[in-house]
């Protein structure tokens, strides 16, 4: 195989030939999927398991045998530049030698789309065969929901940032084992190809030795690793290590950066100073000074703040050319920094200069540079003088992002202003306050995600001091509740109690907090006030949900009855069922959901409940590939509410399945009438027609008539569309047609009925 079909697709083999080897069930399935959302999402997680599978020699042996197998698995058709044209030509060879299983898995993976960022790339289930991807997929959540702490992690999409190559001692140990395995495979040397996809390659190789690893595992030893929480930090002997290895502090000024976006402050620090140490590039030198005169800003370490400023304009300004847009922000830098330090002198002189500066720059570096120095007017309290600056602005000729900031803050900044010219200073510091307060939240949210969890809850208590809002006091409290202090949480929801007595949120999360009678009452109460607004109570019970299935001691429906206890006029106990259905529904508890069902059925719902009951229980029907019964409780839907376009729109689907084309056809026009904005019904409608008008044909040839059934199944799917085309042009090739590439750039659907219509007519 050519080295760069390795480079490009190793990680897309190395999980391609896991699922065809080995038989799995979807609590391993879930499991793997959990880890490798984990590793790319939580970097002291990350951190934790390079180490250990590092250190286990059976999964770097299985490494190099995935590797030499790959490199010299003869088949010269895999080739390709995007991962799409890898799967589709292993496909192609898995018909040919009349592997359907095999075919039908990676064709599962075409219909589920290539571009996931978690390199799990779709449940090891054969196309066309029970249970479903939606089935596997629920029995999925439920297994992560009652096995695993942190599940809604499983829910979430993950980062899209995390560094390619992270600059963890492991991971860079796994790299360079990586280069030397990858060596001895090609006999000494590695040819030179892209960077990128070379990148992407040990990135691959990294997250494989760990993959090997982590399912040589027990499954309790798998779920305990998946149970804790992993700080993560950063030292000197790291960064030896990486430039020893890479001699590239570009990236590592990049990874700071990334560093202080998800709030490792501290660790981003010590990023800007091994650079500061170490490196000897001005333009380094110049953006790790820069960046750490923000840090200290924003810490209020103003000393420091204005030092950093300042070596960042010398490292400038000692260059022989300098750039002078460059100069202009760095001088505003130091001015910024001044005056927040007290030295109002040597900051206007710094200020005024970077503003003589944007006059002899391009409008659009002007306006740029303007719009620098205004914001670091705001952030320093001097209103008036931002407002001028910002009307220099509009006197440019440009019409960047810098123009139509300037617009929008100066409109912001009329409605302050006084008749003596000056500003309401009080109105406009809040707004200020406002933005430190956003920049806190979002800090904290960050790490939340990253389970650093104690350097969350700094950020939110910090958040807290510059504004005791309602909502942040909630998640604060939330985020107490769940990974910090139980007294803690018990205050923060209180007081939003105390402020907003109308909350739907605090009083179920402080009820599962206090428990017993009172705790019981508080839930109750919140239901009914949710009845009260209107809410959508699957969101207001879905903590109740979530409580209920972590506590295997026990019984799901038995934990959430004690909440029942509801009147039923005006729907109101069916409502709770409805809600607590769809909330075990979305989890994957499909039990537990049909039984809130038809409790709420009983509960003598009024007509428009029985049909979203009777809705719900369909859909949840289908996602476990019970379709015959799925369509009739939709009928019985329709028969309570006929003008639900969304029992329409489900129901064309569930007959598409169970093979009635022109009755799915029907199914969508009527979807469409009820409701003829709807971007998803009319794509529906168009699929269901496009099949109505142009069966698929049966040719004689196997080989053919599986190409056309998998091109019918994979354009059922959004991302499996370009594969589906694949498959009608392969099958008019095999009957010898030649149609050559299916047109990208034609509809879909016109290029189906195209092809379908010219191997029928063969």
């Amino acid at each position: 195989m050519e080295t760069t079909v390795l480079r490009n697709f190793f990680w897309e083999y190395i999980w391609t030939t896991l699922w065809e080897e080995r038989t799995t069930d979807p609590r391993e399935s879930a499991l793997l999927h959990l880890f490798l959302i984990r590793r790319r999402r939580d970097i002291g997680f990350a951190a934790h398991v390079a180490a250990a599978a590092y250190a286990d020699e059976e999964a770097k042996k299985k490494f190099k045998s995935a590797l030499s197998r790959t490199i010299t698995e003869d088949n010269s058709e895999l080739t390709g530049e995007e991962r799409i044209d890898y799967f589709w030509h292993r496909y192609l060879w898995k018909l040919k030698r009349g592997d359907l299983r095999s075919a039908h898995q990676i064709e599962t993976i075409l219909a589920a789309g290539t571009s996931t960022d978690d390199g799990y790339l779709a449940p090891p289930i054969p196309a066309g065969e029970s249970p479903g991807i939606r089935c596997w997929e629920q029995q999925e959540k439920a297994i992560v929901t009652s096995m695993v702490r942190w599940s809604d992690l499983y829910f979430e999409a993950p980062f899209t940032d995390f560094p390619a190559t992270q600059i963890i001692p492991a991971e860079l140990k796994t790299a360079s084992f990586t280069f030397t395995a990858l060596r001895d495979e090609l006999g000494g040397t590695i040819p030179t190809k892209s960077a990128e996809s070379f990148e992407r390659f040990i990135n691959d190789a990294a997250a494989s030795i760990a993959l090997f690893w982590f399912i040589g595992m027990k499954r309790e030893e798998q779920v305990a690793l998946l149970n804790a929480a992993y700080p993560f930090s950063i030292d000197e002997e790291t960064l030896d290590d990486f430039v020893t290895l890479f001699d590239d502090y570009e990236t590592l000024l990049e990874d700071a950066a990334d560093l202080f976006r998800r709030g490792f402050h501290e660790e981003a620090k010590t990023v800007y100073a091994y650079i500061l140490l170490h490196d000897e590039e001005a333009t380094h030198l110049h953006v790790a000074y820069t960046n750490l005169a923000v840090i200290f800003r924003d810490e209020d370490d103003t000393e420091n703040a204005v030092r950093c400023a300042e070596k960042a304009l010398l490292v400038l300004d000692a260059e022989p050319d300098p750039d002078p847009y460059l100069l202009g922000l760095a001088t505003k830098d130091v001015g910024e920094t001044c005056f927040l330090d007290g030295n109002i002198e040597k900051a206007e002189i710094a200020i005024s200069t970077a503003i003589k500066t944007a006059e002899d720059l391009p409008p659009a570096q002007s306006a740029s540079l303007l719009w620098a120095v205004a914001s670091a007017l705001r952030r320093t309290g001097q209103f008036e003088e931002e407002y001028a600056v910002l009307t220099r602005v509009l006197s440019l000729d440009d019409t960047g992002k810098a123009m139509d900031a300037s617009l929008e803050r100066l409109f912001s900044m009329d409605q302050y202003a006084k008749p003596d010219g000056t500003f309401d200073r009080e109105g406009l510091s809040e707004i200020e306050t406002r933005r430190k307060y956003l920049d806190c939240f979002g800090n904290g949210a960050a790490l939340l995600q990253t389970f650093q969890f104690d350097q969350a809850i700094a950020c939110f208590e910090e958040a807290l001091s510059l504004s005791r809002d309602a909502d942040l006091l909630r998640n604060t409290g939330i985020a107490h509740r769940l990974y910090g202090s139980p007294q803690r949480a018990r205050t923060l929801l209180e007081e939003v109690l105390t402020e907003r007595t109308d909350d739907l949120y605090a009083p179920i999360h402080l009820g599962l907090l206090i428990g017993g009678k009172k705790g019981t009452e508080l839930i109750k109460d919140a239901v009914e006030e949710g009845v009260r607004q209107g809410a959508d109570l699957a969101m207001v019970l879905y903590p109740v949900v979530q409580h209920a299935i972590s506590r295997p001691e026990v019984e799901v429906l038995t934990e959430i009855e004690r909440y029942a206890d509801l009147p039923t006029h005006e729907g109101r106990r069916s409502l709770f069922y409805l809600g607590v259905g769809t909330a075990l529904a979305d989890l994957g508890f499909q039990k537990e959901a049909n039984t809130c069902y038809r409790r709420a059925l009983k509960a003598t719902p009024p007509a428009p409940v029985r049909a979203r009951v009777l809705r719900n229980m369909g859909l949840l029907a289908a996602d476990w590939d019970e379709y015959e019964r799925a369509a009739s409780l939709l009928e019985q839907a329709l028969k309570v509410s006929p003008k639900d376009p969304s029992v329409w729109h489900h129901l064309a689907r569930l007959r598409a399945v169970l093979g009635d084309a022109d009755g799915a056809a029907d199914a969508a026009r009527e979807a469409v009438r009820l409701a003829p904005t709807d971007e998803t019904y009319q794509q529906e409608k168009a699929l269901r027609v496009a099949k109505e008008e142009v069966p698929p044909p049966v040719p004689g040839d196997k080989t053919a008539a599986e190409l056309i059934n998998a091109g019918e199944r994979l354009i059922e799917h959004p991302a499996g569309v370009p594969a589906a085309l694949r498959a009608y042009v392969a099958a008019a090739t095999r009957l010898g047609l030649n149609e050559g590439e299916p047109d990208k750039e034609a509809n879909p659907l016109s290029e189906r009925v195209r092809l379908l219509t010219l191997i029928a007519d063969a």
